[in-house]
């Protein structure tokens, strides 16, 4: 996402318990090394992926391991969010014996990590980085990402919109900071016009403006032309910023419905808004116990249940998880940690029904593009599941890698 999912009012207290103190290494661990943040901003979208990845270490640790009965072992090297940081937490957890690597949650944060792991031919996968250059084109042959793409995530809204709610209109406001934002906004336009939906009015902020006022006087100028509102408002921003555009909004008396991507999961988020309504979030999974998959439900109860009662705040847990899942599969269809071994066992992955949802890999793509993915809703400022929704297509090529 290029500062991917950076809800800068999350900074709650994820992921704090990564200390990597950990005993002596047996000489039969298998040693996944994460180069994450465990401090500064990012740990909000590092800390509760990470913390998941921990939950499935325990788990596969607790049921005898993996080829034979060797266990998992988990190091870390925290990378401070800071990108410069990157390289040497990955060289860091090399050095303490990694044999696979997790990096960060976004392509520019965790791609100076996964280009050493690359360079070394070690496995690595982002915890959820949602651009498609955390992978063959951007990285090299042996970096993933467990995340699906966030131009899906814009394009789900729009196939939910149009199939479910009726929508026929639609106004775009991007916030221009980041290109995790370009690519939700792509991703919903190029799937909105496709289905022949029309686009009223476009228009961008950035992150830290303190003000769209005048966004909004032309929103409500495209409205009065129009006869009526868009039927949705499509924001494509996130964090503070994004919080603030949606409070400027709801203030300004515009009611109409507004979508956005996976920055904007769980409810968190609202308590600076209000009683909230008619927000909806294309994204993995519902956290409010309600999601149509029974087994995501059972998750975060096992999630929460290892942080001492505390819930998950988001969906973001989901891939971590997943990544132990899939990174177990292989190995043990490999019969061996053996990178190359390994590498050809992910590119085979056809569906593979990970918690996450389905997954796929081939050689010459290492995100995935058609996952089902959750609807998430807001009524009175409370978050609950809307809706399962897969695209009938992936976004177009051009899209996903264009320069």
């Amino acid at each position: 996402m290029v500062v991917r999912k950076m809800l800068s009012i999350a900074a709650v207290a994820f992921g704090g318990g990564l200390a990597c103190a950990a005993p002596s290494q047996a000489a039969d661990d298998i040693v996944i090394g994460f180069a994450i943040a465990q401090s500064g901003w990012m740990n909000a979208y590092d800390g509760p992926p990470s913390d998941s990845s921990l939950l499935a270490i325990d788990e596969f640790n607790a049921k005898g391991g993996v080829l034979g009965g060797r266990k998992f072992k988990a190091v870390f090297s925290d990378t401070k969010s800071e990108q410069a940081e990157g390289a040497r937490a990955a060289q860091d957890v090399i050095g303490k014996g990694a044999q696979f690597m997790v990096v960060s949650c976004d392509y520019d944060m965790g791609a100076a990590a996964a280009t050493v792991a690359n360079d070394n031919k070690i496995v690595v996968i982002s915890l959820c980085a949602s651009d498609a250059k955390m992978g063959v084109q951007g990285i090299g042959p042996y970096a993933f990402t467990m995340s699906n793409s966030s131009l899906t995530s814009g394009a789900v809204l729009a196939e939910w919109g149009w199939n479910k709610k009726n929508w026929r209109s639609a106004y775009i406001l991007l916030d221009t900071s980041i290109e995790y934002d370009k690519a939700i906004c792509a991703g919903f336009k190029s799937r909105w016009e496709k289905l022949g939906g029309k686009i009223l009015g476009e228009d961008t902020f950035k992150q830290d403006d303190a003000s769209i006022a005048s966004q909004i006087t032309r929103y409500k100028q495209v409205a009065e032309q129009n006869g009526a509102p868009p039927d949705v408002l499509h924001l494509c921003s996130y964090g503070g910023g994004g919080v603030s555009a949606i409070r400027q909004i709801r203030g300004a008396g515009i009611n109409s419905p507004i979508t956005g991507g996976d920055s904007m999961d769980g409810d968190y988020w609202t308590e600076g808004i209000g009683k909230l309504n008619d927000h909806y979030t294309g994204t993995y999974a519902s956290v409010f116990g309600d999601d149509v998959r029974k087994e995501v439900n059972a998750f975060f109860d096992r999630y929460a249940e290892k942080q001492g009662g505390k819930r998950a705040c988001c969906s973001f847990a989901l891939p971590g998880y997943s990544i132990i899942q899939a990174y177990a599969i292989a190995i043990e269809r490999a019969g061996s940690t053996d990178s190359d071994k390994v590498l050809a066992e992910l590119n085979k992955f056809k569906n593979e029904p990970l918690l996450v949802g389905p997954t796929t890999f081939t050689p010459d793509l290492h995100i995935n593009l058609e996952r089902p993915q959750a609807i998430i809703g807001i009524k009175d400022g409370k978050g609950y599941f809307v809706d399962l929704i897969q695209l009938p297509e992936p976004p177009p090529l051009q899209l996903i890698f264009k320069k």
